[in-house]
Parts: structure tokens; sequence; C-alpha cells
């Protein structure tokens, strides 16, 4: 080659230099695929992560209880107040009242006012439960309660809670005050009521107190305390 003559290049100068080209660029490719993937897989995290948070928000919540404490027996109980929606609550509510009317009519002795509430507990009595009641004010018993307290002895009845076990069985405490010449006797007492609803036939007269057709199929009371509470009459 004379110094006339121009400078011959060699072909595979070019071709390398392509190559090298096109590897650059498919690493850079291939890099900026890799990144994307990695930042669509964290974005996609980061949405769940929020979402996953955004339902976990409503179970996170501070509610006010209101602790009851018995002064005779020491039991602590959580007050619960009454949801407006929630149908479950309020068959709660309905059968609460039931048990405690039922509660109310049975223990409670006043002369005055036994037949009415002998005739109530009847109504709300079916099974075992009436049986047992029937032989209560049996007059072969000798435990008849006109018997042991006579027409001068009145016996009234504070109910303190209800606590369903299951759906057809409820835990009651309660006291009963009875009051005579002698004084005044507190007894405090638990109950396990077994109860059901019946769409039986009765009476109109008796559908008005017991418009659900509410029924106690068993009931049994034991003492909470051993030692009654005793107030003598003073002089």
């Amino acid at each position: 080659m004379t110094a006339d003559e121009p400078a011959v290049i060699d072909p595979s100068y070019y071709s390398e230099g392509e190559r090298w080209e096109k590897s650059v660029y498919r690493s850079v490719a291939i890099s900026r695929g890799v990144w994307r993937t990695v930042a669509i897989c964290m974005g996609a995290t980061s949405v769940a992560a929020i979402g996953l948070l955004w339902l976990m928000l409503p179970l996170k919540q501070f509610d006010v209880v209101v602790l009851e404490v018995d002064k005779t027996t020491g039991f602590v109980e959580a007050s619960q107040p009454l949801r407006a929606r929630g149908d479950l609550t309020q068959n709660e509510a309905v059968t609460r009242a039931n048990i405690v009317r039922f509660i109310r009519a049975r223990e409670t002795y006043d002369p005055k006012g036994l037949r009415d509430n002998f005739d109530l507990s009847s109504l709300y009595s079916t099974g075992k439960a009436a049986e047992d009641l029937a032989g209560l004010y049996a007059g072969s018993n000798p435990n008849n309660p006109m018997k042991t307290y006579g027409p001068n002895t009145i016996v009234s009845v504070q109910i303190k809670s209800i606590i369903f076990l299951n759906d057809k069985t409820a835990a009651a405490r309660f006291s009963t005050t009875r009051t005579s010449a002698q004084g005044t006797v507190i007894e405090h007492w638990v109950a396990n009521v077994r109860f059901r609803y019946t769409s039986e036939p009765m009476r109109n007269d008796w559908r008005f107190d017991n418009p659900l057709g509410f029924q106690v199929t068993e009931y049994r009371r034991d003492q909470e305390t051993i030692t009654p509470e005793v107030r003598e009459v003073k002089p």
C-alpha cells in the first residue's frame, strides 16, 4: 500500500461494532425489563398491603365495657348494651325478658298475688318444669310455700343477670328477699333454665301474656352463697 492509496478498513471491524452495539442494547433491554418487573411486583405488593390494612381497620376498635361486681358474692359481669341492628341480639333481649318474667312469677311469694303468679309461671312452663311447679304447690307437699311462709310473709325477687349457655339454655343469677315479722332474709341463687318457643295453639287470653309461645322445659335453682343475709327487726 502506497501513501496515495486510501486505507482499507477490515469489514470485520463493522461487524464487530454491530455485534457490540446489539450486545449493549440487549443488556440494557434485559436490565430495563428486570427493573420493570421488580417495580411492578413492588407496586402490587404495596397495593395489596394497603388493601389488607384497609380491611383490617374496622376490626381494630375500642369498646367501653362497664363491669358490675356483686357486693355479696364478688361475681363480676360485663354489662352488654343492646345493639340496634342484628336480629340475634334482639331475639336474645326478648328471650331474656321472658326468662325474667318466668323467674319472677315462679319465685315471688305474695299471698295477694299468689294465684296470678302461679298462673303466669304455669303458662310459661311445660314438661318437667310444669311437673315440678305443680308438685311444689301440691297440697300433699310439706314444703308448699303456702305452708312454710303462711299469710304474713312476702318473698320478692331481684334479677341480677341472664347469660345464654347455648341457644336453648340460660343461666340466671337472682336474689330473693323474704320479709316477715321476724325480719328480712336475703338469699342469692343461680338457676339453669332450658326453654323453647312453640307454635302450638293456645287460648287468646293466654296468648296476650305469652304472644311468642315461650316455654320453660326444665328449671333448677341452686344457692350461690351458703349463708343467707339475715336482718332482724329491731324492737
